[in-house]
C-alpha cells in the first residue's frame, strides 16, 4: 500500500480549473473505496484547491483512470500527482498554509479537519490517512503558534473584506450572507470584529435558522431575500455548491429597488456564486481579485514554518517506521520465547534442577539462539555480504566487532559464471571443463 495525492490548486492550475474540479468531487471518496485496490480515500475541496488523498496499490496511471471513472475527470486529467514521501510533504505544507492563496491562512486547517471527519463518517479514511492528516494538523497548530504567518489575521475572508472595505464602510453596515458553510462562519466572525451593525444569513437548504442561532446573527426567509438585498450595504456569497447563490433574476430585482445604488458583492466561492453575466449595477469582488491583493509573507516567517514542517514530517516518519518494523520485533520475541519454552520442557518434572543440568540447558539455549545468525553469517560470506551481516549484527543486537578488511573482494564473485582468473582470463567454468577433459 502507498499514499498518493492528486491535486489541482490555484497556483499551478488557476481558479477556473479548481472550480471545474470542485464540481466533480461529490461521492468521490466513496466511489474510489469501492475498489479492492483502494484501502482509503479522503477528498479536500477549498477555494484554493481540490485534492484526493488515497491509500492504494495503484500506480499513477491506474489511479488517474480510477478517478476519471468515478466522474472526477478534471482532477484525473489536470491534477498534480504526489506519492508517498512527496504526498506527505505536500499535505503538511497544505495544512500549514504554505500552499494557500494567502500564505499561512488558518482556514485550511479547519477545512482539512472537516474533510477528515467526513471521510471517517463515511468510513473511507484508512488508519494511515487519518494518522498523516492528524500529524499535519499538529504541525499546522505549531506554525500558527510559533510563527507570525497567521498572527496578522491573513485569510481569504480577511483580504476580501479589506478590499471591499475600501469601497464600503463596514462599521455600522448592513450585511447579507448567502451560505452557511465554513466560510460563512468565518465571514460572520470577521464582520462582527469589524463592527457591522447587522448580519443576516440566507440558505437555500433551510439551514439559516440553525446557523443563525450558532453564530448569533439573523436568519432570512426566502420570501424576504430581495428586500434584504435591496437595503444591504454588502452581500457576501460563500455557498459554493456549483449553482449560483445570487441568481440573475434576484440580483436584477434587488438592484431595481436600490434607487441607483450599486449592489456590492464579495464572492468567496471557487465556482462563483454570482450568476453570469453579472447584471448592471452589481459590483463583484471575487477570488481572482483577492488573489491579486494577497500580502507577501516574510522570508523569515516562511523559513520558520518550513523547519516546523520538517520536524513534523520526521516525527511522523519515525512513528510509521516503528509501526512497520513492529511485526518483525514480535516475530523475534516469538522465536526467542519458543526456544526458552523448549528448554524448559526438557527440565526435570519434579522441579529440581542440578547446577550442571541448568548450565547445559542455558548453553543449549545460547547455541539455539546463535544458530540462525551463525547460519546467516555463512551464507553472507558465500555471497560477499559479510559487511552487511556485520552491520545488521550491530544494528539489531548492539554487537560491534572490529574486523580486518577482506583479502579478496567477494562482492564481484557472487555470480559464478562471471568469475575469472585475473592472470589467465579463464572463468571457473572454463577451468572445471578443462579438468574434466
Amino acid at each position: 500500500m502507498g499514499l498518493s495525492v492528486l491535486s489541482v490548486d490555484h497556483a499551478d492550475h488557476g481558479l477556473s480549473v479548481v472550480s471545474a474540479a470542485a464540481a466533480d468531487t461529490t461521492g468521490l471518496a466513496l466511489s474510489l473505496t469501492d475498489s479492492a485496490l483502494v484501502h482509503g480515500a479522503m477528498t479536500l475541496s477549498t477555494c484554493n484547491r481540490v485534492a484526493i488523498l488515497v491509500e492504494s496499490d495503484l500506480d499513477e496511471t491506474s489511479l488517474r483512470s480510477l478517478v476519471a471513472a468515478a466522474g472526477a475527470t478534471t482532477l484525473a486529467r489536470e491534477g498534480g500527482f504526489f506519492h508517498d514521501d512527496d504526498a506527505v510533504w505536500r499535505l503538511f505544507r497544505v495544512a500549514c498554509g504554505l500552499e494557500s492563496m494567502v500564505t499561512g491562512e488558518r482556514e485550511i486547517a479547519g477545512q482539512l479537519k472537516r474533510a477528515l471527519t467526513e471521510a471517517r463518517r463515511e468510513s473511507t479514511a484508512s488508519y494511515l490517512i487519518g494518522h498523516v492528516v492528524e500529524e499535519a494538523l499538529k504541525a499546522s497548530r505549531r506554525v500558527a503558534t510559533h510563527t507570525g504567518l497567521s498572527g496578522q489575521g491573513r485569510t481569504v475572508v480577511a483580504v476580501g473584506l479589506d478590499l471591499v472595505g475600501a469601497q464600503v464602510t463596514l462599521a455600522g453596515a448592513d450585511v447579507v450572507v448567502l451560505g452557511t458553510g465554513s466560510y460563512a462562519g468565518a465571514t460572520c466572525a470577521q464582520l462582527a470584529a469589524r463592527g457591522v451593525a447587522s448580519i443576516r444569513v440566507a440558505s437555500s437548504r433551510g439551514r439559516a435558522e440553525s446557523f443563525a442561532a450558532r453564530h448569533g446573527v439573523g436568519a432570512l426567509a426566502d420570501a424576504d431575500l430581495i428586500d434584504a438585498l435591496a437595503g444591504a450595504d454588502l452581500v457576501v456569497t460563500c455557498r459554493g455548491h456549483g449553482t449560483p447563490a445570487l441568481d440573475r433574476a434576484t440580483a436584477i430585482a434587488a438592484v431595481a429597488r436600490r434607487g441607483g445604488r450599486p449592489l456590492r458583492v464579495l464572492d468567496l466561492a471557487v465556482s462563483g456564486d454570482v450568476d453570469k453575466p453579472v447584471p448592471e449595477g452589481v459590483l463583484v469582488t471575487d477570488l481572482v481579485d483577492i488573489s491579486a491583493a494577497v500580502p507577501e509573507s516574510t522570508e523569515d516567517e516562511r523559513h520558520a514554518a518550513e523547519i516546523i514542517i520538517a520536524e513534523g514530517v520526521r516525527s511522523l516518519a519515525v512513528d510509521l517506521e516503528r509501526r512497520r518494523l513492529a511485526p518483525a520485533v514480535v516475530a523475534l520475541r516469538d522465536v526467542l520465547t519458543d526456544l526458552v519454552e523448549a528448554e524448559i520442557a526438557r527440565l526435570p518434572a519434579d522441579g529440581t534442577v542440578p547446577v550442571e543440568e541448568a548450565a547445559r540447558a542455558l548453553r543449549r539455549l545460547a547455541a539455539s539462539m546463535a544458530h540462525i545468525p551463525s547460519a546467516r553469517a555463512r551464507l553472507a560470506s558465500e555471497q560477499g555480504l559479510g559487511d552487511r551481516w556485520l552491520n545488521s549484527l550491530t544494528d539489531v543486537l548492539g554487537i560491534d566487532v572490529d574486523l580486518p578488511d577482506p583479502i579478496i573482494d567477494l562482492s564481484g564473485l557472487a555470480d559464478r559464471e562471471n568469475v575469472q582468473c585475473p592472470v589467465t582470463g579463464l572463468s571457473v567454468d572454463d577451468l572445471t571443463s578443462k579438468e574434466r577433459a
